[in-house]
């Protein structure tokens, strides 16, 4: 999984906040049966967006 986070404005702020809330917010949408189910993650800070916004993208990984 990638996630991108495009913050709202040039405020501080630690990409690991955003990841509990939205790794269990994709599980309950139904992107994946559970967050355990990830075997890599990668976040990176993207440019800042007005509003905010976070990017997502999950690839299987093939058995």
């Amino acid at each position: 999984m990638r996630v991108t986070v495009c913050p709202p404005d040039h405020r501080r702020r630690d990409l690991d906040n955003v990841q509990k809330a939205l790794l269990d917010a994709l599980a309950k949408g139904g992107a994946y049966r559970d967050d355990s189910q990830i075997d890599r993650l990668e976040v990176e800070r993207g440019p800042v967006t007005p509003g905010g916004k976070v990017l997502v993208e999950i690839t299987r990984i093939k058995p």
